[in-house]
Parts: structure tokens; C-alpha cells; sequence
């Protein structure tokens, strides 16, 4: 791996280039690629076979050789050479991906996993958006009591706590982060699972508010990550930099994940699976973690659609057969459907098909802990399925799905209009509205 102090030197002295200059050259190429290599988006074959997913990691290495990564604060070029990367690659590939969160009886072990793999994804996952105080410890619990559920991939955050709202970069960053981790650990301690991994820190997002939340009985590295994101399209700052530096220094797995949108610089699906190779590739180089999550999102903000499948699908499974890092993301529904038979069912079809691409682990499984534990079990139903069952399964889901997808996006349903907050008990007809799903995901064909 590249020394991280090396990418100050490399940060400092690379080419310079304007931001839109970096965007030009790095939309040029990633459309010469998916032309040498004829990747192709297609929405039959949902789940991405061998050689399609190798032509998206040939791409992605030379994306990343020929572009590079933007330093946005030095407007400079962080150069690799394609053997750098390649060496990168090998050297995960010779020792696959595992790393433990979590300590004593709450730990758990999140290990690379081939889209083959008969051993499910970890469920790894709690409610991420914001929470009101009034319910913040309730909807972690909800999560956190369910026993499917092996730690939390992220704990929701405060829009503002009394009078004071987190400004990132200020006091309040810090003082609401700190109520935050209280609460959590409140949480936990209520289901008898104190040691349980929080995963990804929410509200709190600068370097030195970060680093005001890690020591003993806040965050250690036990029960955090902390988040080096790269930022679309294969754009870094200092924070990322100086936040993977500390991770290495304390002993943290860093958060990395890879995020790209078809309809931005990536005008398709396929161009799309080739940047999430490229950034994670980058991010990997700097980071140094065990786990790499991915997402495909549209421009206008909608996902869960044929084409973000299509393109996580690629990227996942370039990743599993080349690289053999512990693949992640998300199995939630896009904004349309809200807590309804649709949102459960959107969100199983991704389950179902990121498991059968290489899913490690799960960071959002639905929006409480019902449907996380129900996007659990659709899961852990398909783990080792063969692929073309397993894509012919998602197709079937996601006809249904599009047939039912409200014109006008809902309200989202608050916290308390889903589970009693006293008893922490799924409301009747919620709970009902969720099992007429999964009798309906059975009658397509999950083999519950």
C-alpha cells in the first residue's frame, strides 16, 4: 500500500487543473472505456455475469490510472501509475477481507463474501436520517433489540437538540454529537447489548469534531468507523485525508464508500459501474479499510431502480472477483414508498440482488427494525442462489413494484405512527401492511 503521508507530496505537486477541467477529462474517458470494453447496461440480466464484471474492473483501473484523483483544496492531480493500482488490488486479493466490531458477546466478524456464498450478509444496519429526542433512543432500540440485527451501520441524527443546532465546524457540532452518543449507549444498554458496534457517526462530520467523539465510553475502535468518503467523481480534500490518517493512527476501520451518479458526469448505468470501481480503487489506495461500500444513485435522487441495480451489481461483483474486500450498501427503497408494501419490496429486491452479487454486509435494511429484520430474511433466503434464478427473482419483484409506485412521493410516516414507543412493539396495522409483503415476496418466489 502507498505510505498515507505520501499522498501530501502527491497532493502538493501533481498537475494542476481546474475543477471543470478535472470533470471534462474524467467524463471523456470513462465514455472511451465503456466503449473499448462494450459495457453495457442491461435490464435483463440484473445481476452482472464473470466477463462483464471484469471488463468493469479493467476499466475502472485504467479510469483511475489515466485520471487520477482531484485534490479540491490544492487543485491538483493525485498521479497513480496503473501498476500502483494493480499492485493495490493484488495485494487485498492475497489477503481477503475481515475485520470484527464489537467485543465479548456483541462482536460479530464481517468478511469478504462471493456472490456465490451460501453464509448470508451480516445485517449491519440501523435508522439512518434524523430523529426527533423525544424518540431518538426508541428508534435505535427498535433496530438493536431485533436479534437478526449484528450491529448498527449508522445511528440517525439531530436536526437540533432544545434551541442549539450541530453547525458543523462549532461547539454545537460537538455538543450535540456528544448528547447523541449518550443516547445510543442508552439504547444498547436498554436491549442488553452494550458492546454492540454504532457504526458510522451521524451528525458530526468535521475532523475535529470527530475526533472530540472518540475515547473510552464515547466511540473507540470497538464500536465505530469513521468516514473518509470520496467524493464524486474521484475527489478528495484534506479532511478525507487527515480522517484516514487518524483511523490508521488509532486503530479504526475507516468508513469508505463509493458513490456515483448515472445522469451526472455518468451519463448511463455502465459508465456508472466503472466510476464506483475507479473511486473505490482511489479511496482504497489513501484508506487503507476492509470494507467498501457502494451506491448508484440518479441524479434527480431516486435509486432502487433496474439501472442503479445494474450498476451496483457491476461494481460489486468487479470487486468480488478482483479485489475480495468486504462489499457493502443498502437495501432500501427510493423516496416514493415510505413504510408500504412497495417501500418493503423495493428494498427486498435490492437485498436480493446485492447478495447475489457479493454483499458482505448491509448498512440500511429498511426504515425500522421490522423491516430491517424482514430485508434480513429475503436475504439470508438467497444467499447461494444461482445467479440467473436469483435475477430472474428480482425481475419478477421490480414489475410489481414499478405497477405500484405512487405518483405523489407520501409523507414520510414518523417513528410513532409505526411502533408503539412505550412497548417498542410494530403498530398492528403497520405490522400488518409489512407481512402482507412478505407473503406477497413469497408467492414471486423468495425462498423463505
Amino acid at each position: 500500500m502507498i505510505p498515507i503521508i505520501d499522498f501530501q507530496r502527491r497532493s502538493l505537486t501533481g498537475p494542476v487543473m481546474k475543477s471543470d477541467e478535472f470533470d471534462l477529462a474524467f467524463s471523456a474517458k470513462v465514455r472511451e472505456l465503456a466503449a473499448k470494453y462494450e459495457i453495457k447496461y442491461n435490464p435483463e440480466e440484473l445481476i452482472v455475469d464473470d466477463a462483464t464484471a471484469d471488463a468493469v474492473f479493467k476499466a475502472g483501473v485504467e479510469l483511475l490510472a489515466d485520471i487520477g484523483l482531484y485534490h479540491m483544496e490544492t487543485e491538483r492531480v493525485i498521479k497513480f501509475s496503473k501498476e500502483e493500482i494493480e499492485t493495490i488490488a493484488r495485494e487485498c486479493r492475497e489477503n481477503p477481507a475481515r475485520h470484527t466490531f464489537g467485543r465479548g458477546k456483541d462482536a460479530v466478524t464481517v468478511s469478504y463474501r462471493t456472490s456465490a456464498d451460501t453464509r448470508p450478509p451480516i445485517l449491519y444496519t440501523g435508522p439512518g436520517g434524523v430523529a426527533e429526542p423525544e424518540w431518538f433512543v426508541e428508534v435505535i432500540q427498535s433496530f438493536a433489540q431485533e436479534e437478526s440485527v449484528k450491529a448498527l451501520g449508522i445511528c440517525p441524527g439531530l436536526a437540533k437538540l432544545g434551541d442549539i443546532e450541530p453547525k458543523a465546524g462549532t461547539l454545537s457540532e460537538i455538543h450535540v454529537g456528544l448528547w447523541e452518543q449518550a443516547h445510543i449507549k442508552e439504547a444498547l444498554r436498554r436491549v442488553g447489548r452494550p458492546d454492540m458496534h454504532c457504526g458510522l457517526l451521524a451528525t458530526v462530520s468535521t475532523p475535529a469534531g470527530i475526533m472530540a467523539m472518540i475515547g473510552p465510553g464515547l466511540r473507540e475502535p470497538h464500536n465505530t468507523q469513521i468516514g473518509v468518503h470520496i467524493i464524486p467523481e474521484q475527489k478528495v480534500d484534506w479532511s478525507r485525508l487527515i480522517l484516514a490518517q487518524f483511523c490508521q493512527l488509532r486503530g479504526i476501520q475507516p468508513w469508505q464508500s463509493s458513490m456515483s451518479l448515472i445522469g451526472g458526469l455518468c451519463r448511463n448505468a455502465g459508465e456508472t459501474a466503472i466510476a464506483l470501481v475507479a473511486n473505490g480503487l482511489g479511496q482504497i489506495a489513501y484508506a487503507q479499510g476492509k470494507l467498501c461500500s457502494f451506491f448508484a444513485n440518479h441524479i434527480d435522487g431516486k435509486w432502487s431502480t433496474r439501472q442503479t441495480t445494474w450498476a451496483y451489481s457491476a461494481a460489486a461483483r468487479a470487486f468480488e472477483r478482483n479485489v475480495k474486500i468486504a462489499v457493502g450498501g443498502i437495501a432500501v427503497s427510493a423516496i416514493e414508498a415510505w413504510k408500504t408494501e412497495t417501500q418493503l419490496m423495493q428494498a427486498s429486491a435490492m437485498g436480493i440482488a446485492n447478495t447475489a452479487s457479493g454483499f458482505a454486509y448491509c448498512w440500511i435494511a429498511g426504515l425500522t427494525g421490522l423491516e430491517a429484520r424482514l430485508v434480513g430474511e429475503a436475504m439470508n433466503a438467497v444467499a447461494g442462489m444461482e445467479r440467473l434464478k436469483a435475477n430472474t427473482l428480482v425481475k419478477r419483484i421490480m414489475d410489481r413494484v414499478e405497477k405500484t409506485l405512487p405518483t405523489v412521493t407520501p409523507a414520510q410516516t414518523p417513528f410513532p405512527e409505526a411502533y408503539d414507543v412505550k412497548t417498542l412493539k410494530p403498530l398492528p396495522e403497520y405490522e400488518a401492511t409489512m407481512m402482507r409483503a412478505k407473503e406477497e415476496l413469497a408467492r414471486f418466489g423468495v425462498p423463505y
